[in-house]
């Protein structure tokens, strides 16, 4: 991994749980916005209120260090197919979502886990934000996406896909996702406000 950046500090909401980011530099994050109803009702189920929007750190795997309280760290899927959404149990906070295979190396941290969210600077993109009619728009989505294949494809090549906090040598989860049932899943569903 190199160096250069900054280091971010993160946290569960009782603080149990603590980490750091690391070589936060421009070249290494998006930092977006999203809507969507997974990224939403991640709060809803864990019984928070709907955020309406979560902000979201873009990077790699790699660069997060999972430093107090690891044995907290739990993980659910919405659906069997859905993204592993990673969560604190001591105080039930979302903090990470990640693919499926550790290869594609991409995490999405929440913004609003880290001591300094102001450090990442300004949205570069937003996703599924709400139109009239019903619709969604998204702003910057060529460049967020275009950022995070280019980042995996360099961890990939230099093989820093495989230092993760989030899986095993083999490639599986370090913790057994939990797959929310149709009614759980309902139930974070019907806590999003829209």
């Amino acid at each position: 991994m190199g160096g250069g950046g900054e280091t971010l500090g993160f946290a569960c909401t009782c603080g149990a749980l603590r980490g750091e980011i690391r070589d936060v530099s421009p070249a290494a994050y998006t930092n977006i916005v999203c809507h969507c109803k997974d990224c939403r009702s991640a709060y809803t189920h864990l019984g928070l209120a709907d955020p309406e929007k979560v902000g979201i750190l873009q990077t790699t795997q790699d660069r997060v260090r999972i430093t107090e309280g690891g044995e907290n760290l739990r993980v659910f899927r919405h659906t069997p197919k859905g993204a592993l959404r990673w969560f604190a149990t001591c105080c039930n906070t979302p903090l990470f979502f990640t693919p499926l295979k550790a290869r594609l190396v991409h995490v999405g941290v929440n913004t609003d886990r880290l001591d300094r969210p102001e450090a990442v600077g300004k949205v570069k993109a937003r996703a599924f934000v709400p139109s009239p009619g019903g619709k969604v728009r998204n702003e910057g989505l060529p460049r967020m996406v275009g950022r995070m294949v280019s980042r995996m494809a360099a961890k990939n090549l230099n093989g820093e896909w495989r230092d993760t906090p989030f899986f095993d040598d083999e490639g599986a989860p370090t913790r057994k996702p939990q797959v929310l049932s149709r009614e759980e899943r309902a139930a974070a569903l019907m806590g999003l406000r829209s």
